[in-house]
């Protein structure tokens, strides 16, 4: 059994939620798994396995994660990693997957980390979570209001992720 890190960064709490569901699930395949915010700089060494995932603003992971990636890239490198990106793109222009794809390009390239897996999640708009100014431009874009996580498609990216995080001894 395997000791996991799952790594976030957020600022609404959306992509928070999405790594405590991912944790939980891998809950049933790893040792023990810790979910942690990527300003906590938790040192990855002290695990097996880490998945790292962002929200994203304006193209970009949240600069935490982008900087705990980079930061730690050797560590992760040599470690089963996975990364997931929770993105409102997913669920408004679903055509647009590749491009939501790409935004962890500049991060793979930096680090040297090559994940094991990919997860794409479409996030929400709840204007409530959202300070004055994005909730003015989210509303400009016509931005769909909502929770659009699907917790089915996370739960079975989970699942799918888990025996290669964590294969069996």
């Amino acid at each position: 059994m395997s000791k996991v890190l799952v790594v976030y960064a957020t600022k609404t709490g959306c992509t928070r939620e999405v790594a405590e569901r991912i944790g939980a699930a891998l809950a049933a395949v790893a040792q023990s798994v810790d979910v942690m915010a990527a300003e906590a700089k938790p040192d990855p060494a002290a695990y097996d396995a880490v998945v790292v995932g962002s929200g994203v603003r304006a193209g970009q992971w949240h600069a935490a994660a982008r900087d705990w990636v980079v930061g730690n890239g050797e560590t992760l490198a040599a470690r089963r990693t996975a990364l997931f990106t929770v993105c409102m793109t997913v669920a408004a222009q679903p055509e647009k997957l590749d491009e939501v794809r790409a935004y962890t390009d500049p991060v793979l390239r930096q680090s040297g980390v090559k994940p094991l897996a990919m997860g794409l999640f479409a996030g929400f708009f709840l204007p409530e979570r959202f300070g004055l100014v994005e909730r003015t431009i989210l509303k400009a874009m016509k931005t769909p209001q909502g929770d659009f996580r699907d917790w089915h498609a996370i739960d079975q990216w989970a699942a799918d992720v888990g025996p290669l995080l964590c294969p069996a001894s």
